[in-house]
């Protein structure tokens, strides 16, 4: 048996809030009817370890975290994952002393383990690879850790890949050898060898009953020829790479060109703009200097400004408004309207200055825009009718000379091979007693492997008929293929049926699935090379029973039950958590029960966390 696996707590943060569910226990119902949220809490219950197939509702995607508490071999820890972006790392933390890991989910760098990696070597299960069957967390998930809820009554172990369930199950049993693995790849191998070399001296054959082989001196004439087509093809690649050089060089250059015109026209811009703004500032300049002599040129007002009466005859050197003496008042009037008149023309001719200046600027900018645009016209007029072609024929002269080369290389091995017929079948004859070799040496590792997986296949068997007979006594015999764990079972008074061939009413295929994966757990309690974690999760372990058959419904409880009082290796049980539409028919002792409904939902309503 594994590493015993059991699950403490599930929580998740919704908002600034933790909220928990404990699963306290080795037997956990989730009670409910449809639509209460028991699958979606099933689905998301490893989601935190990195799995990435679990099907994600849109409640567990809206939680900002989810965080699962649980024990290996004895050991605490503790996964934590985004809820609402699956491609996050995990942080993974060893409750025990502290030690603390972020991990991603894919894509690992160098001397990186994924998170699902990581629980697969806290659970020991091996990374097997078969051809281009490797084996991840999601898989051991699918085939032999969960029975979901869309495949229990329907496909065989969670229905993937076939490659994938045997590799699985081989790995679990101990059946998966990394050696027999290896002499497996070497015979394979050299099989393929041994192929290639008879197909060469059959191609050879070929073309000679043809006539496309004839005598040496006609092959050495062939090869001779193709030396001087490939020398001549040789030096128009070279020629053409040539050409595209320069082409090259001189589309650089433009291009180089066209930057510099470009920077110049911004340039010449951003000055046009600069002499612009000056000409603007100065215009409103000059009106505000014209509008100041206007003022001055307009003749004092005769009224009083208190009042609005009409100001009376003064004697001279009096104001006229006040009274008081002002002597120079007239002199400070024209003075004034001089200073003002000397800036009026001092503005206008700075403005003529700058709209002189602008007019420079402007035809500066135009003439930029203008090169500018001529530079990019000469780039990409040289682009397509000179650079693209060189490419393209120097592109084409290295592929003929790379074909006339092989040619060539190919003649040449033939004229070489003067006794070609009698060579090849040298290596023919070496590559058959290699392969040979490679064969039985194989052949005896896996002879000795089949016996032992034979007898393994066999107690397993055994188990696996106790399980069914438990849930279901009109079972007669059961049999496991040794090669691909397929199942046959016969019922009292009916023929035996694979799996496939099992009906849907009663839900036999329920009863297969859930038997088959218990009795695993009974193999692994025997045979310590059996590395099965004890952990099972069953998604609707009665689908279609509680109608039909409740005396079978009752016998199924009774069974999960039933396995999580034994212990494992470790002094540990099996945990069997499970979901259930009706409450359980009658108390079990060191059994909880999760009731859940549509007002009382697993997360919604989940209690606060401490």
């Amino acid at each position: 048996m594994g590493p015993s696996f059991v699950i403490e707590k599930l929580e998740f943060q919704r908002g600034d809030v933790w909220q928990v569910r404990f699963i306290k226990g080795l037997v956990a119902f989730l009670v409910g009817h449809s639509g209460a949220g028991k699958s979606t809490a099933l689905e998301a219950l490893l989601y935190p370890l990195g799995l990435t197939t679990a099907t994600i509702m849109p409640v567990v995607s809206a939680c900002q975290r989810i965080r699962l508490t649980f024990r290996v071999a004895g050991t605490r820890w503790q996964a934590t994952r985004d809820g609402s972006n699956p491609r996050t790392r995990v942080s993974v933390k060893n409750l025990d002393d502290g030690t603390e890991y972020s991990l991603p989910v894919k894509n690992a760098k160098a001397g990186e383990v994924t998170a699902g990696a990581f629980a697969m070597g806290l659970l020991d299960l091996p990374q097997a690879v078969r051809g281009a069957t490797r084996l991840d967390l999601d898989g051991y998930y699918n085939a032999i850790l969960a029975l979901r809820q869309h495949t229990i009554a329907s496909a065989f172990l969670g229905g993937g890949k076939d490659d994938e369930r045997v590799l699985v199950l081989e790995a679990v049993l101990g059946l998966w050898d990394t050696d027999l693995a290896g002499l497996e790849k070497t015979a394979a191998e050299a099989a393929s060898r041994f192929k290639k070399a008879k197909a060469d001296l059959a191609a050879f054959k070929k073309l000679r009953d043809k006539g496309k082989i004839a005598d040496p001196d006609r092959v050495r004439s062939d090869y001779e020829q193709k030396q001087r087509e490939h020398a001549a093809a040789a030096h128009a690649w070279q020629k053409a790479a040539a050409a595209l050089n320069d082409a090259v060089g001189e589309h650089g250059r433009l291009v180089a060109l066209h930057k510099a015109a470009d920077a110049e026209r911004r340039k010449a811009a951003k000055q046009a703009s600069a002499a612009h703004a000056k000409l603007q500032g100065a215009a409103a300049e000059h009106a505000r200097a014209e509008g100041s002599l206007g003022e001055l040129l307009t003749l004092p007002l005769e009224d009083c400004t208190c009042c609005g009466q009409p100001l009376p005859e003064r004697e001279p050197g009096l104001c006229r408004q006040c009274g008081q003496p002002s002597p120079d008042a007239a002199d400070q009037r024209e003075q004034k309207i001089a200073a003002a008149r000397a800036k009026v023309e001092r503005l206008r001719l700075k403005l003529r200055h700058l709209e002189d200046a602008l007019a420079v600027a402007t035809a500066a900018a135009d003439n930029a825009e203008d090169a500018a645009a001529a530079a990019l016209k000469d780039r990409d007029a040289y682009d397509q009718h000179h650079l693209q072609p060189a490419r393209a024929a120097a592109q084409q002269a290295e592929k003929a000379a790379h074909g006339l080369s092989r040619e060539a290389a190919r003649l040449k091995q033939w004229m070489e091979s003067s006794n070609f017929i009698n060579d090849q079948q040298q290596v023919i004859d070496a590559s058959k007693a290699y392969m040979e070799q490679a064969e039985a040496v194989r052949d005896a590792a896996l002879a000795a492997h089949q016996v032992h997986r034979k007898e393994l296949i066999a107690r397993w068997t055994e188990l696996f008929l106790a399980r069914l007979r438990q849930i279901n006594p009109a079972i007669e015999t059961a049999y496991i293929d040794p090669a691909d764990f397929t199942t046959r079972i016969k019922e009292r008074a009916e023929p035996d049926k694979t799996f496939a061939e099992s009906s849907v009413a009663g839900s036999p295929k329920v009863v297969t699935n859930v038997a088959l994966l218990l009795s695993l757990r009974d193999l692994g309690r025997t045979d310590p090379a059996v590395r099965v974690p004890p952990l099972l999760i069953i998604d609707s372990p009665l689908a279609d029973l509680g109608a039909v058959d409740q005396a079978t419904g009752l016998r199924l409880i009774d069974t999960l039950i039933d396995i999580a009082d034994d212990s494992s290796s470790d002094g540990h049980a099996c945990q069997i958590i499970a979901a259930v539409n009706d409450p359980l028919p009658r108390p079990y002792p060191d059994v909880r029960e999760i009731p859940l409904s549509t007002a009382h939902r697993f997360f919604d309503h989940a209690p606060h966390s401490a």
